[in-house]
């Protein structure tokens, strides 16, 4: 099998990814070390950063990628559909099994309801709408503009509801007072463009390796493009949970999915239709949003994300992506 086939192109090819997996973890430490240093600076919360800032910064190879390829669709330099659209949903399942399973395995989750109520809500109702729009095997330039939409209605909520935690919280008023150090916002800067450059390399690799096992486009993007852009969120999560930062750990993930969907797929779809194949509407996105359900009724039952039932969200993945390479 060309799987087994170790040649020095190959291996050359896994030196690279390797390398670029490495500078993930530097990049995504930056980002989480800069982001909770400015959060403090400007009195805003964690989840209000997780969800804007590093949700959108981790979440860039998937905008790139997905409006990349609705460019060369439009400029008719062939349909690439299947593999932007298994991205996507390749990406949000590892996001919301794999990322939180592994972010709840490392410590025990506690939530505030109201928070991560709204969070939650914000990402079921994204891969809801998702759903609903690829019914007709067909995501039109109409329904990309709607997806926009929904973007900025979620920006403004997420900003009015920081506004009113900050007019609630003196003691974050006083954190508003302090100065911003340049040096975090480098950071930051820094950390999110050498996430972007080290994911987009990981994604082209990840193509070169997995077209020699003839796999198809869809399958390449749920497999190996979803998991590679998917590594930013997983790396931040796990930083962000180490450190104790459980409110930037979930709501970078909610937040990643909000924008995977309403960000990615619409401003690509508003550039040019997508086709979406009928075994995805069936199966992978029916899945999806039964994986956010259950883990959105785990996190909400008790307001706290147990190991045991991080295991259990763990053995959604598992099951998905056995299913995925048995050819499901």
């Amino acid at each position: 099998m060309a799987l087994f086939c170790f040649n020095g192109d190959v291996l050359i090819n896994f030196l690279i990814l390797f390398a670029a997996l490495g500078f993930l973890w530097i990049g995504a430490d930056l980002i989480t070390k800069s982001a909770l240093k400015i959060s403090k600076s400007l009195g805003l919360s964690e989840g209000f950063i997780g969800l804007t800032i590093v949700a959108l910064g981790t979440s860039f190879p998937e905008i790139t990628m997905a409006v990349t390829g609705a460019i060369q669709k439009l400029a008719g330099q062939g349909d690439p559909s299947s593999i932007v659209l298994g991205d996507i949903i390749g990406s949000s399942i590892n996001q919301l099994t794999l990322v939180i399973a592994a972010a709840g395995l490392l410590r025990v989750m506690n939530f505030h309801k109201n928070k991560i109520f709204y969070d939650s809500i914000f990402a079921v109702g994204a891969i809801t709408v998702f759903y609903v729009i690829a019914q007709d095997g067909l995501i039109t330039r109409s329904e990309g503009l709607l997806c926009l939409l929904f973007y900025v209605l979620y920006l403004l909520f997420v900003g009015r509801r920081n506004f009113i935690e900050q007019l609630q919280d003196k003691a974050k008023r006083k954190f508003a007072s302090k100065k911003i150090a340049w040096m975090d916002i480098l950071r930051l800067l820094l950390g999110l463009a050498v996430i972007a450059k080290s994911s987009s390399i990981v994604l082209a690799k990840g193509i070169i390796l997995s077209s020699e096992m003839g796999v198809s486009e869809a399958t390449v993007g749920i497999l190996v493009l979803g998991f590679g852009s998917s590594l930013p969120e997983l790396i931040v999560s796990i930083n962000a949970a180490l450190r104790g930062a459980l409110a930037l750990s979930i709501s970078n993930v909610m937040g990643s999915i909000v924008v995977n969907v309403f960000l990615a797929l619409g401003a690509s779809s508003l550039i040019s239709p997508w086709n979406v194949e009928r075994r995805l509407v069936q199966f992978d996105i029916p899945y999806l949003l039964f994986s956010v359900v259950i883990v959105v009724l785990f996190i909400l039952t008790k307001n706290k994300l147990q190991r045991n039932e991080s295991m259990l969200i763990l053995f959604l993945y598992t099951i998905y992506i056995s299913l995925k390479v048995m050819g499901f």
